[in-house]
């Protein structure tokens, strides 16, 4: 068996941090959760700072649209 055997995966970004970047590192997290031997509590931390990340993200697109609605009217 291998180091690499129950690896996850590597992420990689270019730039920007996208909402969907943020859900695959979501997606990965919980992985690591399941894995963890310790149960994945220390986790969570991060698990509710990602999810926190995607909720400001789809606020401010959210936001942009309304106001680009605004000047196309």
């Amino acid at each position: 068996m291998h180091a690499n055997d129950n690896a996850i995966g590597k992420i990689y970004a270019d730039g920007e941090i996208t909402i969907k970047l943020l859900e695959r590192c979501l997606d990965r997290l919980a992985i690591a959760m399941e894995r963890a031997p310790q149960g994945g509590e220390v986790y969570l931390p991060i698990f509710e700072r990602l999810e926190a990340e995607i909720e400001t993200k789809k606020a401010s697109e959210s936001t942009m649209a309304r106001a680009l609605r605004r000047v196309r009217r």
